[in-house]
């Protein structure tokens, strides 16, 4: 815990600076005059000495005796002082100089702050010395014989949050979460910072480690001030139990704590997670599966199937939605859920992503050469989507295909669009102006925030498959379409019902107004040589599947 010397004249400033100081996870101890703030600063190895500036405690004066005392070179000095007076105390020795009305959170905030950022151009924070800390803490106790566990917390997308703070607000966050988890440990055990979170290497003497786990992850999600916020990390944890039998090695254990941690953020854990066999077999499956995922995209061993989809009113087709399928060697189907997502956490979502465009588009020409005009809708991932080239990859596979940008449509689930409505505004904006259409995807879930999709480039929504199950089914089933069908005339966006499976979803849904719908009623998905043959049938049909499903 960092020591500081708070030098000022009593009253409620110097108790609000002291009471900010505190909560910013510093020990504090108050002095009034030069001799006395020297004097304490020495004894006290303090590692900082901030001035208020007053009549009674002139802050330049106790700067000039400080930096006049050798021993005391490395105390970092803080003061707070007219500005007129800045460049005095900064040419006697002070390390930063605010403001007179800087509040008593700025000035905690600035203290540790620019004593995390002494730590880290001394190398003491930098990401590869706090990962060698970790794994050197993990050998010691595990070379006196008593590790008896491994728990490692994870803070979400704590890079981003880094980034928004700013490198003084990240350091001021960690230093604060080090000094609540610290004090939990019991004797032997160890605690250290990495960027992602924090590790904790507990000894023979720690009774349950489950336990600990918890009591850890319970005190990283109170609340954190950086910057002037109050802020609630989402934390995850995850840890692995070292039995007395067990031969493990320090580093298989740290990072097994660490995968732990990671599944529980996938899984969207509140409790910590254990390693276990099962969790080594499956992340190993994924490592193979990625790798063959990675191959795949290299020999475009993907595939695209087609579904169409119809107008309601008058049964008829106008376009497809185009869906991604990938069969590993030997024939074995690998779920869309599952590759998508891996895609995701292994960074080839974007080429997988661009593939899927381009074939797309080359396919719907070759269809138009037979003359079959069609909209053909293709699934955007969010990470995709978020890409500052995302526009431009569009753009290329409408040019390389020749491809008209008006019959194309792109789908984002209703989740990414509302999360990333500001950083996905302009690029949407571009990729209209192409004459792309977008939709929205899985819409349903987000009802209370539909607000936010107003402003966006959005023409259509495509109500989920969840809320179409059940129609017409009971009053409560049927409210939530009503309601989504409702905001969305009154938005003038089309809606596309997902999922229609028989003539009574069919019959209800177009009595509603939906004005278009998908599903196995109408065709399920078929190999693109096969969709205009597929769509040919559907037009002589005229609807009649749904008079066929309903007297069935």
């Amino acid at each position: 815990m960092p020591r500081v010397i708070l030098a000022c004249d009593p009253g409620e400033r110097r108790d609000a600076v002291q009471a900010s100081l505190v909560a910013a996870a510093m020990q504090v101890t108050l002095s009034g005059h030069a001799e006395d703030a020297a004097h304490l600063a020495r004894s006290l190895h303090a590692d900082a000495l901030v001035l208020l500036d007053a009549p009674g405690c002139d802050a330049l004066v106790i700067t000039q005796t400080l930096r006049h005392d050798t021993a005391l070179h490395a105390c970092m000095i803080v003061t707070v002082a007219l500005r007129d007076r800045h460049a005095a105390l900064m040419r006697a020795g002070a390390d930063h100089a605010m403001g007179s009305g800087t509040t008593a959170d700025e000035v905690a905030e600035a203290v540790l702050g620019r004593l995390q950022r002494r730590d880290q151009l001394l190398d003491v924070g930098a990401a590869d010395a706090r990962r060698r800390s970790a794994d050197s803490m993990v050998e010691a106790i595990a070379g006196r014989g008593s590790l008896r566990g491994v728990i490692a917390l994870r803070v979400e997308r704590m890079p981003e949050l880094a980034a928004a703070l700013g490198n003084d607000g990240a350091l001021m966050l960690r230093g604060q979460l080090r000094e609540r988890l610290a004090p939990l440990l019991p004797r032997g055990s160890e605690l250290t910072m990495i960027d992602e979170g924090a590790i904790a290497a507990l000894d023979s003497a720690t009774a349950s480690i489950p336990d600990m786990a918890e009591s850890l992850l319970r005190e990283a999600r109170q609340a954190l001030r950086a910057n002037g916020r109050e802020l609630r990390l989402r934390v995850h944890a995850g840890y692995i139990e070292c039995k007395d039998s067990a031969v493990l090695d320090a580093p298989t254990a740290l990072r097994r704590a660490e995968a732990a941690a990671r599944e529980a953020r996938h899984q969207g854990l509140s409790a910590p997670h254990a390693w276990c066999d099962e969790l080594g077999a499956r992340l190993l499956g994924d490592v193979e599966l990625a790798s063959a995922m990675r191959q795949a995209v290299e020999q475009a061993d993907f595939r695209l199937v087609f579904q169409p989809q119809v107008r309601m009113d008058r049964a008829e087709p106008f376009g497809v939605e185009a869906l991604i399928r990938w069969n590993l060697p030997g024939g074995v189907s690998v779920p869309p859920n599952q590759f998508v997502a891996l895609a995701e956490e292994s960074g080839l979502i974007e080429d997988i992503g661009a593939w899927s465009l381009r074939e797309a588009c080359r396919t719907a020409v070759a269809w138009g050469e037979q003359g079959l005009s069609l909209r053909v809708a293709v699934n955007i991932a969010p990470r995709q989507a978020m890409q500052p080239r995302f526009a431009e990859t569009v753009r290329q596979a409408l040019a390389e295909s020749g491809f008209a940008g008006d019959r194309l449509l792109l789908e984002l689930t209703e989740a990414a669009v509302l999360r990333g409505a500001k950083t996905l505004s302009r690029s949407l904006e571009t990729i209209r102006s192409l004459g792309v259409q977008v939709a929205v995807d899985d819409f349903g879930a987000g009802l209370a925030t539909l607000a936010g999709l107003r402003g966006l480039p959005i023409s259509e929504i495509k109500i989920d498959r969840s809320f179409v199950r059940p129609l017409p089914g009971l009053p409560e089933d049927r409210l939530a379409v009503e309601t989504i069908l409702r905001l969305a005339q009154q938005m003038q966006l089309r809606t596309l019902a997902v999922g229609v499976e028989n003539a009574a979803q069919w019959a209800w849904l177009k009595e509603q107004g939906c004005d278009a719908a998908q599903g196995w009623l109408i065709g399920k998905p078929v190999e693109g040589a096969e969709l205009p043959g597929a769509i040919g049938a559907l037009r002589r049909a005229r609807g009649q599947f749904a008079v066929d499903a309903a007297t069935a």
